[in-house]
């Protein structure tokens, strides 16, 4: 089975990557490492490539494999997918990768006019996904907006 982990380059998405690791090696599943290779992703990294002389999908697959190479004592692989849009590449990637058992995803944590103009992926794929989503929170304890 495998445990998918959808990753922007982002730290705060980077933050599913350990507690998909830890669930993968308790059941013994393979963790799949995947970023969308959208317009907007590669617009945002286009100038960064260039400084350091390197096509923005290659920028992101050097990513994909550093993070990888970061897990130990689990099955890891990693992929690029394409995609214009970040959750409906991701909901398709899960539905028709065999053996997905679930996703875990960080989420920003944005709220008010922030989340409405750059929406939320994360709640989009949560809405549409036919597999189990773990939604890591990376929303430091005490900040505003949370519950209670």
């Amino acid at each position: 089975m495998k445990i998918v982990v959808p990753l922007d380059m982002s730290d705060v998405a980077a933050r599913a990557i350990q507690p998909a690791a830890d669930i993968a090696r308790g059941v013994g599943d393979e963790v799949v490492l995947v970023t969308v290779s959208g317009a907007r992703l590669r617009n945002d990294l286009r100038s960064t490539a260039e400084s350091e002389g390197v096509e923005v999908v290659e920028m992101i697959e050097q990513y994909l494999e550093g993070m990888a190479s970061e897990l130990e004592g689990v099955d890891v692989s990693h992929t690029l997918i394409p995609g214009e849009t970040a959750a409906g590449a991701l909901v398709d990637f899960a539905a028709s990768e065999p053996d997905v058992r679930m996703m875990v995803m960080a989420t920003h944590g944005r709220t008010g006019f922030e989340r409405w103009r750059l929406g939320n992926v994360t709640e989009k794929v949560i809405r549409h996904a036919t597999v189990p989503i773990l939604v890591v929170p990376t929303r430091e304890a005490g900040r505003a907006g949370g519950c209670g």
